[in-house]
């Protein structure tokens, strides 16, 4: 199936959208269903989303799964999940859901229109209250950039009804400059941080070569100035890998495409799914939408799953390709959501926050290794460990090595310890004074499980920090689940350079103490 889509600022941008719809046996005009609309992670399509469509039918739900803008068979550019573009086009994908004619041909070249939808349920108001036309009963459903074109989606269309977004981000310039010092949601103008250089550049390449040849042959205008990218998307990555950072220009467009700058506009109830082990979108960007969604009175769970980019599958969690409600946590908690917010199931509420423990046995469903609180807030409390170390040297950027690293560790400790969030790590930096930031010294920031034979584990993700100025800095290591065993020590690292950043450009030797580190510890665990 095909769909003529009109997108872009002005509505003036014509596309072609492929798309898949599977209909459950039961579905009828007489007997109505529900519908959820879906599409892909970065570089992918809708074929991968054919056993998740599948499911979803068999669950007694309608399911549409499209292949993004500038991926798979459809046309136009990547823009990135930006809501002019991403979010205007799955508003037209919501339209042909509630029975409008005229967007859905069974041929690529639009010339044999499909019949109107007439077997979903259809909605007498909308989420803003209104009566709007071809409303359908429907919610959302993807992950990473499958994920962030539902909140682009949801911004612009009140007819969506509930979303569920995976492994995806609160704002794109932190994901990939991000700074520990200035998180997600907070970044102001740019210059801060240090860019995922392997990332970057990975992105790049995938989001250039998925047209193949046979797809920029087709339409030669997404060959240049941007290969197969919005014009501005090159500009952003390349300036960012290139100095080492987002400036003001790049954060501002990575910006216009993140749900920290429209998050105002989201107002349906929101399942967030994020991973804990992640190099790409971290738990601090689930984090601030969280609470960005809360402060502003919309219904939000929150999920901590193990698994996602770069990271190895467990079982029991979410198998993708061919997800099971029964065998699959996380499966049958976004199917039990949609029960209730689309099929008005009166079942009680699941618990706000929830989160996976990697030391808790099981077999089959990972759902006994899941602990659950009834917010954030409530899962762990901030507490002080106090660390040795003192005032140390360290080398940043050209000329500096991880096996330099600057090390803080506490006494062995006595008890078991269960990390649930992010530490907070105090810093004074001297010898950083700085005339721009490209100049600036950037610290990169560990923290570590020193077990006592000398084995370290590093306990979530190493963050970047920009120092520009002698200063005392709080930076926010990205949140993670772990257990400190009894005789275990924790140890904060603060080295010059880090696998897969752009360090900085300039060689720094500067000195650096930890005054202080928090860690949000649960109880009763």
């Amino acid at each position: 199936m095909w769909f003529d889509i009109a997108t872009g600022p002005d509505g003036a941008e014509k596309c072609v959208i492929e798309g898949d719809l599977y209909r459950p046996s039961s579905a009828s005009s007489a007997q109505p269903v529900p519908a959820v609309l879906s599409t892909n992670g970065f570089g992918l399509s809708k074929e991968g989303l054919s056993g998740t469509g599948t499911m979803l039918a068999e669950q007694g739900y309608a399911a549409l799964m499209y292949s993004g803008l500038g991926f798979g068979e459809s046309t136009c550019t990547v823009g990135l999940d930006n809501p002019e573009w991403d979010g205007r086009a799955a508003q037209q994908l919501v339209s042909f859901l509630g029975g409008a004619t005229g967007i859905a041909y069974t041929d690529p070249a639009l010339k044999k229109p499909a019949a109107a939808v007439d077997f979903i349920r259809t909605d007498r108001q909308s989420t803003s209250g209104e009566t709007l036309a071809h409303d359908p009963r429907v919610g959302m459903l993807g992950g990473s950039y499958g994920g962030a074109v539902q909140f682009a989606a949801a911004a612009t269309d009140p007819r969506i009804d509930t979303i569920v977004p995976m492994i995806t981000w609160n704002d794109l310039s932190y994901s990939l400059s991000p700074d520990g010092a200035v998180g997600p949601a907070a970044r102001g103008k740019g210059g801060t941080g240090a860019t995922k250089s392997a990332w970057v550049v990975g992105l790049a390449a995938i989001g250039v070569l998925s047209p193949g040849l046979e797809g920029y042959l087709a339409d030669p205008s997404r060959i240049l100035p941007c290969p197969n990218f919005a014009d501005p998307v090159c500009a952003a990555l390349g300036v960012s890998l290139a100095q080492g950072y987002a400036g003001v220009e790049e954060t501002e467009y990575l910006q216009s495409t993140s749900v920290a700058r429209y998050i105002d506009k989201v107002r349906v109830p929101v399942l967030l799914m994020q991973a804990q082990q992640d190099s790409l979108f971290d738990l601090q960007e689930a984090t601030a939408t969280y609470r960005g969604l809360k402060q502003r009175g919309v219904e939000v769970n929150m999920i901590w799953h193990f698994r996602g980019h770069g990271a190895e599958a467990i079982p029991g969690e979410l198998d993708e390709l061919a997800p099971n409600r029964d065998t699959d946590y996380l499966v049958s908690r976004y199917m039990d959501w949609f029960d209730r917010h689309l099929e008005d199931e009166q079942s009680a509420p699941a618990p706000e926050f929830s989160w996976f423990r990697d030391w808790v046995s099981y077999e089959g469903n990972a759902e006994p290794a899941y602990a659950t609180a009834p917010s954030l807030d409530q899962a762990a409390a901030l507490t002080d460990l106090p660390l040795g170390g003192g005032v140390l040297p360290l080398r940043s950027g050209p000329g500096a090595t991880p096996e330099a690293a600057a090390s803080w560790t506490s006494e062995p400790l006595t008890d078991t310890l269960v990390q649930v969030g992010a530490p907070r790590v105090a810093l004074t930096v001297s010898g950083a004074a700085s005339a721009t930031a490209a100049e600036a010294p950037v610290l990169f920031v560990t923290v570590y499980d020193l077990a006592p034979d000398g084995t370290a584990t590093r306990v979530g993700n190493t963050v970047p920090t920009r120092v520009g100025t002698d200063a005392s800095v709080e930076v926010t290591v990205p949140a993670a689940v772990h257990r400190f065993e009894p005789g275990h020590r924790v140890r904060v690292e603060a080295a010059g350079t880090a696998q897969g950043f752009r360090h900085g450009l300039a060689p720094r030797d500067i000195s650096v103490a930890v005054t202080s580190l928090g860690l949000p510890l649960a109880a009763g665990e």
